[in-house]
């Protein structure tokens, strides 16, 4: 089952992907170095592009330079940045440590011990392609998670560059952000924020 989500960018909604177990979006990070910050390039519903102005006004657009262009086909391949959260369910993180130290020949008493250190709401993931990791153009990155409150229970800002490798081939984990008590809600949020906030990516986790 395929959700559908919004990336809010100064305004403008653009389109992102959510999977219940897995979310997959992308953050659009690129920019125009002498860009107006009021005034960006969008598509409008009859196919026309125009300018849309911070003050309600709208325009035809005329190629101008100096106007950023956040169309999704004026943006560079290698400047988008996708971002992909996925969720395991603290049972599943049980179920897969057992099988794993009964496989190392761990005593029943060894297994207990470490069962009892697994959060109780299990882990979420912050993914990226290691191959869209750029070691000379970090990007910082702060992460949060709301449990159907207005304040996070967990917020954190980080470089791309600290991201590790994954149990996944090819896949890297951002962060890695142990659940330690009982969601209270079916839906956790889970909020990814780039270039100090101006640009904000929320993502919905089903967690029952």
């Amino acid at each position: 089952m395929v959700v559908m989500g919004c990336f809010k960018k100064n305004g403008v909604f653009m389109g992102g992907m959510r999977i219940l177990s897995r979310a997959c979006v992308a953050l659009f990070l690129a920019y125009a170095a002498n860009a107006s910050a009021a005034d960006v390039v969008a598509m409008a519903s009859n196919g026309s592009t125009v300018i849309l102005h911070d003050n309600g006004r709208w325009e035809y657009h005329q190629n101008n330079s100096k106007i950023r262009d956040v169309r999704p086909s004026a943006i560079p391949e290698d400047a988008k940045f996708n971002v992909m959260v996925e969720y395991e369910r603290p049972e599943m993180v049980r179920k897969n440590l057992r099988l794993a130290m009964e496989a190392a020949f761990a005593t029943e008493e060894e297994i207990r011990d470490s069962l009892r250190t697994v959060p109780k709401g299990g882990y979420i993931y912050f993914q990226v392609k290691s191959s869209q990791i750029k070691k000379g153009m970090p990007r910082k990155l702060t992460y949060s998670l709301y449990d159907g409150g207005k304040k996070p229970i967990f917020t954190k800002t980080a470089y791309d560059t600290e991201a590790v490798p994954s149990e996944q081939s090819g896949v890297s984990n951002l962060l890695v952000v142990p659940v330690y008590g009982h969601p209270k809600s079916n839906v956790m949020l889970a909020r990814v924020q780039a270039r100090d906030g101006m640009e904000t990516l929320d993502i919905d986790i089903p967690v029952r």
